[in-house]
């Protein structure tokens, strides 16, 4: 079977996002519009004939590397790799390997249906989900005792949930804690790519308030599939009164007895990986490829 590699200008697009949105490992990263954004516009694409399978190339420059031009995994762009109508055999994924390769990779993410396939010893990432095919009193079982102790303490404070939360209500939380305040850059990036999935109905935003004061605030992708936190913020007081937990537990109740996964989105930091277990998330491992050192 043959593998292309299409440029940008080359790419037939209706195509490649049916595939993409068709793919039994469909992730929203994959979106040409979710691409166009974060790499603006430099992205290229590997093809198995006639669009049964495609492999996304994301481009860079590199400061150590003299500004060269490399395949480099975006920023806010979680898992990437290759996306097929049904799975491939080991194969066809070494071919896609073999081609992918040859252009001398710097940063990759696969994405987490690909790891079993791919024998070359790449860097393992974490990625907590939770299936919400269960019913929530089902899935509260599995709840830590830190989460719930956090729950009732989110109850006791009457704390409330809102949806009338502005991009730049959140970048001001963000800001505000110095612990993950961001720069100039990645603010910009983190606002165009939130106004895009918002354009393409794809994402909200949820706050929580206690009493008139916004405390919490994450920014919630939402699929067909899953249901991805991609960001989120909290102020001192939304620490100390169980906020972030309210915020998920909501979120996860309402969604309940349904096909959707709710994806955390990471992570390789043990107190956030915690944080997401305490939900009764497991880890869907992932696989980097990390060429920065050599």
């Amino acid at each position: 079977m043959k593998i292309r590699c299409l440029k940008h200008s080359e790419i037939n697009f209706n195509k490649y996002n049916a595939c993409i949105l068709t793919a039994y490992n469909t992730r929203i990263y994959g979106m040409s519009w979710y691409l166009n954004c974060v790499t603006n516009k430099d992205w290229e694409v590997l093809v198995l004939e006639d669009y049964y399978a495609v492999m996304p190339l994301p481009f860079g420059r590199i400061k150590r590397k003299f500004f060269k031009r490399t395949i480099l995994q975006p920023m806010y762009t979680q898992q990437l790799g290759i996306f097929s109508l049904t799975e491939l055999d080991s194969d066809t994924i070494q071919q896609f390997l073999d081609e992918f390769n040859t252009l001398k990779p710097y940063v990759y993410h696969f994405n987490s249906e690909n790891t079993a396939r791919i024998t070359s010893k790449l860097e393992l990432r974490n990625n907590y989900e939770l299936k919400l095919n269960i019913s929530y009193s089902d899935i509260q079982k599995n709840y830590s005792k830190n989460t719930i102790r956090n729950l009732k303490k989110a109850f006791k404070n009457e704390l409330f949930l809102t949806n009338e939360i502005t991009i730049e209500d959140f970048i001001r939380m963000k800001n505000n804690n110095k612990k993950h305040s961001i720069k100039k850059k990645q603010r910009e990036l983190m606002s165009q790519l939130i106004q895009q999935i918002i354009a393409q109905k794809k994402g909200n935003f949820y706050g929580v308030k206690k009493e008139k004061q916004l405390i919490a605030i994450a920014f919630i992708i939402e699929t067909e599939t899953r249901l991805i936190h991609l960001f989120s913020a909290s102020t001192a007081l939304g620490k100390q009164t169980g906020a972030t937990f309210f915020l998920f537990d909501n979120i996860i109740q309402k969604n309940t007895n349904s096909e959707l996964i709710f994806d955390f989105e990471g992570s390789m930091i043990e107190g956030v990986a915690k944080f997401f277990k305490s939900f009764g998330a497991k880890n869907n491992i992932y696989l980097k490829l990390d060429n920065s050192n050599a």
